[in-house]
């Protein structure tokens, strides 16, 4: 999931062109579970299970030396066998509850005490099978049980052990991403806002409202006052940080294009389609906002033609799917890659929010237009 992909134009070009919106495919992989934390974790874990079986060879080895100095050293090769043995087990038993790092904490701890015992069974085997080799011992049963039992408590503590490293990384991890999240929330926020209250925005409503006056379409006027002041309260006095219902998230898009509405009344056509059943899943609040900001800069608001938009939710395998279309009208190529900084905006909020379990993808599409689709888990607002 760390594989990154060039934003691509419609002529499949791998450069980015100025003669149209971009193609956006990310990945939402984390990168905290990359780099120099996972480095960090990687070799703290390894420095443990190295220094563990080092002194392990060094206490028993000691031990006989006090006890049975005759047998030290013809013990030493098959110990260091086995020793060798055990570090190899246990980095697969790092790696393997590596690989479980998104299952639940009980689960988890199962698996750690599953390798536990499958750990101290090897182990009993290659033990087994250095002193046959180098000492001449004979395998009995009688033996073989008492050497796992006996072994199960080391490898208990290896296990237990990379658990807590690696849940106490995953904590770190989580408390890093909140607070991340809880400054580009706040970023992401103010900008919405600074373009909510950009004087370019105001004097477009302002203006199609002084136009409808002028006309004696006060009733119209009115309306688009009230949707103008609809969509700055609400988006005002949302938490940056929190999650709305979709039903909601759809109601501010559609004051906003009621608005837009008024400046193009006969090239926006809105189409709606969003199950009833999928109004109350959580989402990030305005997330689609830069999306639907777009679909009106780059088609409607270049087009001399009808425009179809289209927001659209569907329920695919438990997850959400949320896209905004537009059909592109006969809208000439945008002159600039401003779409991009949009689309990159909700991809950064989805990976921040979700980590690798959401996704963005955003095209033009072969019948015409331009299509952008969000990924992410079906829930609902705790």
């Amino acid at each position: 999931m760390n594989k990154s992909w060039v934003p691509a134009d419609r002529t499949g070009s791998a450069e980015p062109s100025a003669g149209d919106r971009r193609q956006l495919i990310v990945p939402l992989a984390d990168p905290l579970s990359d780099g120099h934390a996972r480095r960090s974790f990687l070799g703290i874990a390894i420095a443990i299970i190295l220094l563990f079986w080092i002194a392990q060879i060094t206490f028993l080895t000691t031990m006989l030396l006090f006890q049975s100095p005759g047998n030290a050293l013809p013990f030493l090769v098959p110990r260091a066998v086995v020793s060798t043995a055990g570090i190899a087990i246990s980095f697969g038993m790092l790696a393997a509850q590596s690989a479980a790092r998104s299952a639940s904490l009980l689960r988890r701890s199962l698996l750690a005490i599953l390798l536990a015992f499958v750990g101290a069974a090897l182990h009993a085997v290659a033990n087994e099978a250095a002193f046959a080799t180098f000492v001449g011992s004979h395998f009995t049963w009688a033996e073989f049980v008492p050497t796992i039992l006996g072994n199960l408590w080391t490898y208990m503590s290896i296990s237990v052990i990379v658990l807590a490293l690696m849940y106490g990384r995953d904590l770190r991890e989580r408390e890093n991403r909140i607070a991340t999240l809880r400054a580009v929330a706040q970023a992401a926020q103010l900008r919405a806002l600074r373009f909510q209250l950009n004087p370019h925005f105001l004097f477009n409503a302002l203006n199609s409202i002084a136009s409808l006056i002028f006309r004696n379409r006060n009733a119209e006027a009115e309306a688009m006052t009230e949707c103008l002041s609809d969509f700055l309260r609400s988006t005002m006095r949302m938490d940056p940080e929190g999650e709305i219902a979709l039903g909601e998230e759809i109601a501010l898009q559609s004051l906003y294009l009621e608005i837009e509405k008024a400046r193009f009344p006969d090239r926006l056509i809105v189409e709606l389609d969003v199950p009833e059943s999928l109004r109350g899943a959580a989402v990030p609040n305005l997330i689609s906002q830069p999306l639907v900001e777009n679909a009106v800069k780059y088609a409607v608001a270049r087009s001399p033609t009808p425009v179809t938009l289209r927001i659209a939710a569907r329920d695919e395998a438990g997850s959400l799917v949320l896209s905004v279309s537009d059909d592109g009208g006969d809208a000439p190529p945008a002159k600039d890659g401003s779409t991009h900084i949009g689309l990159s905006n909700v991809a950064e909020r989805l990976r921040l929010y979700f980590g690798d379990s959401a996704s963005l993808t955003a095209g033009p599409l072969p019948s015409g237009g331009y299509e952008a689709v969000i990924r992410l888990p079906l829930r609902h607002p705790e």
